[in-house]
């Protein structure tokens, strides 16, 4: 069937999903690392309520609250029973609809697709299209597609401009005790190929790396880091792609936060971002994150 995005229909991450309980507390939290998170949000419809941290690459963070129940939502509600942190990942697709069609022949049986929108504060309404997958289809987190109908009320420029210098999505780190087989399930979403470095496992995903990391790997980037002893598979952390480090760096430090420096890349635990292990570097340079 033909498509506009690569094989199934997705074409690479279109956000992640940071699923917090205080949302005002996720804001400030993030506000002080150096990102600019847009007015908040609500989807009436999906009873929920954001803030994004939009960048230029096309990408985002969506830091997300819940005000109720609803179907869409129930896997991000017993996430956030157990813990705050990268709750789903959002995958990037032209048409949500066309891309069901693909993804029921591969075999994924996805959900039936969901039109919402929500208010952009002095601009209109955002509207999107998701169609959701199945648990499991991704180890350790909620995975769906997202069509954007209304891209210039969301990636508006004064969204863009992060004191930290953050362009966009580098690269999603997974945490896994089977790297081999939680990579080789990314890597038949996006349909592409895996590739071994070490005990580390890269799937591309669009302008993005998944990196597939035992515990041991991970420990190298975020040392003492609580996150790194829960139980496995998760999604454990983000690599930001940035203008410049000394531009990052100079936003961290005023941050308060701790920040550990080292080959190229500044990283942050994730007690400090809302149970999510942050990463900031020029470029993905596997070397720089794990050594």
């Amino acid at each position: 069937m033909a498509g506009k995005d690569g094989g199934n229909g997705i074409g690479g991450i279109d956000h992640l999903v940071i699923a917090v309980r205080d949302l005002d507390q996720a804001r400030d939290a993030y506000s002080r690392l150096g990102f600019l998170p847009t007015p908040r949000g609500h989807h009436s419809e999906l009873k929920s309520a954001n803030h994004t941290i939009m960048f230029a690459d096309g990408d985002y963070l969506e830091l997300m609250a819940l005000e109720g129940e609803h179907p869409f939502t129930a896997g991000t509600a017993d996430f956030l029973r157990v813990r705050e942190g990268l709750a789903s990942v959002a995958l990037k697709t032209e048409d949500a609809r066309d891309a069901h069609a693909r993804l029921s022949l591969d075999g994924f049986a996805p959900r039936d697709p969901i039109e919402f929108g929500r208010p952009v504060e002095g601009v209109g309404t955002a509207r999107f299209t998701v169609t959701p997958l199945p648990p499991g289809t991704i180890p350790g987190a909620g995975a769906f597609l997202c069509e954007h109908h209304t891209r210039d009320t969301v990636w508006r420029p004064d969204y863009l401009k992060h004191d930290n210098g953050a362009l966009g999505i580098a690269a999603l780190v997974v945490a896994s005790d089977d790297p081999d087989g939680t990579a080789s399930l990314y890597a038949r979403l996006f349909h592409a190929a895996v590739e071994a470095v070490g005990p580390v496992r890269l799937v591309k995903a669009g302008t993005a790396q998944v990196v597939v990391a035992p515990p041991a790997a991970i420990a190298w980037g975020w040392s003492a880091d609580p996150l790194a002893q829960r139980p496995r598979p998760f999604l454990a952390g983000v690599v930001i792609r940035v203008t410049d480090t000394a531009t990052a760096q100079q936003a961290l430090q005023r941050s308060k936060f701790p920040v550990v420096g080292g080959n190229g890349v500044l990283r942050v635990n994730s007690t400090h971002a809302c149970g999510v292990m942050l990463a900031f570097a020029v470029s993905f340079d596997l070397t720089g994150l794990i050594p």
